[in-house]
């Protein structure tokens, strides 16, 4: 309790902080309504920024007046029009910008859930094996890295280009499910306009498939401040107590109520090198039955 206690009296203040003299970092705004998992990162972000802020100053974050798909994302980053952007890694993203090579969610973004129409469930019921899955189509972001790992590992997909347009194509039947990382798809399904949709937790997709930060390489700086805080967080167990009470991820705790979950496991080819795997404390594990 006095770990929570420390988390939220240091959001607390950092919200409230509103110095003229704070340095803007511009980040993206909220993609839509159906993007609960939004708050999650910029709260957290703006825990890092409180807690080096002895070390580099005030600074606070501050919402680019346009909206982004992912490639855009990254140009804008490159272009100077954000300072730092949340996304799945991969090989090409870390040639090109500077990662923070810090799981924001333990490694749980590649822990995905299908969220299914309520009148699916008993077809899902009688899913046993991945190949009766590969026979389904998945709805899922054209720029998004996931959409790549399931299409190589034999999955269908129907790409789409606004996060906006998922749901609703779900809901149309022009996909026969929606995977979403287990961190961010309960509180998504909260919102308006989702009561015949769940949560198939009875089967999860896993691959390695790490959400960082990323920032331009011109700012090292920024990126030493944003990597200062994210491993003082994980070294005192910090992250994982604010994944625990953070409205956005509470409701995915405790992880062993996922063990008799059916796991189909996806490989990621394009998952750099140097992606720090053997580094226990930066990731979170769910143990179920496999395929």
């Amino acid at each position: 309790m006095r770990a929570l206690a420390f988390l939220v009296f240091i959001i607390s203040l950092s919200i409230a902080a509103t110095h003229l003299a704070a340095a803007p970092i511009v980040i993206q705004p909220k993609q839509s309504e159906d993007d609960a998992s939004y708050g999650y990162y910029v709260d957290l972000i703006t825990l890092i920024l409180e807690l080096t802020r002895e070390e580099y100053g005030q600074a606070e974050l501050v919402e680019s007046e346009s909206v982004f798909t992912q490639n855009r994302a990254f140009s804008a980053l490159k272009q100077g029009e954000l300072d730092l952007f949340w996304a799945g890694t991969s090989q090409d993203r870390e040639d090109t910008y500077r990662a923070i090579r810090v799981p924001l969610m333990g490694g749980l973004l590649g822990v995905r859930v299908p969220v299914i129409r309520a009148a699916k469930y008993q077809m899902f019921l009688q899913i046993g094996t991945s190949g009766q899955l590969k026979a389904l189509t998945a709805c899922q972001g054209d720029q998004w890295p996931d959409s790549d790992i399931l299409e190589s590992n034999g999955y269908r997909v129907e790409r789409v280009t606004k996060f906006a347009l998922m749901y609703s194509m779900l809901k149309q039947g022009r996909c026969d499910y929606f995977p979403r990382g287990i961190t961010e798809v309960y509180a998504e399904l909260e919102g308006e306009d989702k009561e015949d949709l769940i949560a198939y937790d009875k089967i999860l997709l896993s691959y390695p498939f790490p959400m960082y930060i990323f920032v331009n390489k011109d700012k090292e700086t920024l990126a030493q401040r944003l990597e200062l805080g994210l491993l003082s967080l994980v070294e005192q167990g910090k992250l994982t107590v604010f994944m625990q009470y953070h409205p956005v991820t509470k409701n995915i705790f405790p992880l062993e109520k996922y063990s008799g979950s059916k796991t189909f496991r996806l490989t990621n080819t394009n998952l750099p090198e140097s992606t720090p795997l053997r580094d226990e404390s930066l990731w979170l594990k769910i143990k179920t039955s496999r395929d």
